[in-house]
């Protein structure tokens, strides 16, 4: 992660957030990472390093309402993958015509309920889309 990116993270209280059992920081961290190592392109990593942080259905926090810092931060498909996030039809994001933006979302949330060990449920929706080989390998990973 870059400096400039931890340090706005931080900036946000993300630190001293809670997130289940542990601070959003480290979810938020962890969903990048993941979606690092599956050889996701920067843009679909830092959307999941911010994808919560506009809330979601389920994580209602905000840590951020204005849009343009993270624009400015991330770039314009970064920002607007993570914004989409936040209102999007999780898991599957079936309303989104796009359909490279549509693996895009579903791949954060792959690394999402992959990071959060989410269960079966929602990661078995999963597996029939068009995911990476390295989406797919820890989903089958987690289901066994």
């Amino acid at each position: 992660m870059r400096p400039d990116l931890r340090s706005f993270l931080l900036s946000l209280d993300t630190a001293s957030t809670r997130h289940g059992t542990r601070t959003l920081f480290d979810h938020l961290k962890g969903v990048h990472d993941l979606l690092r190592d599956w050889d996701n392109d920067e843009d679909v990593c830092n959307a999941g390093l911010f994808h919560s942080i506009y809330g979601t259905s389920s994580f209602k926090h905000k840590s951020l309402h204005d849009r343009e810092p993270l624009v400015k931060l991330i770039g314009g498909r970064a920002e607007s993958l993570a914004y989409q996030f936040s209102l999007g039809e999780r898991p599957l994001f079936k309303n989104i015509e796009n359909e490279e933006r549509r693996r895009d979302l579903q791949e954060v949330e792959a690394a999402n309920l992959v990071e959060q060990h989410a269960g079966s449920r929602f990661l078995r929706q999963l597996l029939p889309m068009k995911l990476s080989d390295g989406a797919r390998a820890a989903i089958l990973l987690e289901l066994t």
